[in-house]
């Protein structure tokens, strides 16, 4: 579920850590990596059950107004279409989503936040996502998925009032909501009908490699940061190298350790990376400026046959 592109932000995130403290313990460095990631995949389980919570409200609600003592003709038909989307009952029944909130201990989030809960329920029912879908007749499974993930993308993402209370929760969820929110959108978008419950949701890595690319270019980067600083200052002699931004050196020496030391990585592939990295986390010109000089430290090692290459595109 982790890109590679998320493992990069994370690596230079950590490496700009490291330089701003002066910390040298790689071993506790690697580990704060690594915590960085599973708190990434403990928001990915929590907005599920969010979109979870927001149904079972819903079905709260109607119940509660059944057994009002004076009733509406609104309290005896209710609209269930909300608490029968399939996609959000299939949330809300899931015993491997439960499981995995118990485990990282996020089971009590939302059962102590029915203020925020409501809020959202509110602003969804009062939305355009849902007017189209009540409009639906009989709606089909995809039809479910498609409002799931219009709310979500629309509604729920972007709310200032969730980005605040993540933020108050867990430090870094503020900024670590933009990768997870990918990964539920990414998750629901393969939902079908009869999916296993547990094959639903994706494991925080797609293999072994990815698992370990983080650690490998954290170390890397950090242990010849001498030499990659060295490939960056020789094609940066029009600039006062310690006055560039620190993020940009760092992207750089990231891009140049990805061509000395990670054989499988297209060097294409690592420029284009560090390079839409740098436009979230760096300045308008940086993306424009790193790609300029990882473009010459690549074709230079390559005329001096400094690469050592092998091509397969399966590897980012």
């Amino acid at each position: 579920m982790m890109n590679r592109r998320n493992i990069r932000s994370k690596v230079m995130q950590e490496l700009y850590s490291l330089d701003r403290s002066g910390d040298t313990d790689l071993e506790q460095s690697v580990k704060r990596l690594y915590a960085n990631f599973e708190n990434i995949y403990k928001l990915y389980f929590l907005l599920f059950d969010l979109l979870a919570s927001i149904r079972d409200m819903e079905a709260d609600l109607i119940e509660r107004r059944k057994k009002k003592f004076i009733k509406t003709d609104e309290d005896l038909h209710p609209d269930t279409r909300l608490v029968n989307n399939r996609v959000l009952r299939f949330l809300s029944e899931n015993q491997f989503l439960k499981d995995q909130l118990r485990k990282y201990k996020i089971d009590k989030i939302w059962p102590n936040e029915p203020e925020l809960v409501r809020y959202l329920l509110d602003k969804i029912k009062a939305s355009e996502f849902y007017m189209k879908y009540k409009s639906i007749p009989e709606p089909s499974f995809e039809d479910d998925k498609e409002f799931v993930m219009d709310i979500f993308k629309n509604i729920i993402a972007p709310d200032e009032k969730l980005r605040a209370f993540l933020e108050n929760w867990e430090m870094n969820w503020a900024d670590d909501a933009a990768i997870a929110n990918t990964m539920v959108l990414k998750t629901l978008s393969r939902l079908t009908e009869d999916m296993n419950p547990e094959r639903a949701f994706g494991p925080l890595f797609k293999n072994d490699d990815d698992r370990d690319f983080g650690r490998e270019l954290l170390l890397r980067t950090f242990n010849n940061r001498e030499k990659l600083a060295e490939l960056i200052k020789d094609k940066t002699i029009n600039w006062d190298f310690d006055r560039l931004s620190q993020v940009d050196k760092i992207l750089m020496m990231m891009g140049a350790a990805e061509f000395l030391y990670f054989p499988t990585i297209p060097p294409t592939v690592s420029i284009n990376e560090y390079v839409e990295i740098a436009k979230e986390f760096s300045t308008p010109k940086s993306n424009k400026f790193i790609n300029g000089i990882l473009d010459r430290i690549y074709k230079d090692l390559q005329a001096e046959n400094k690469l050592n290459k092998i091509v397969n595109p399966k590897n980012e």
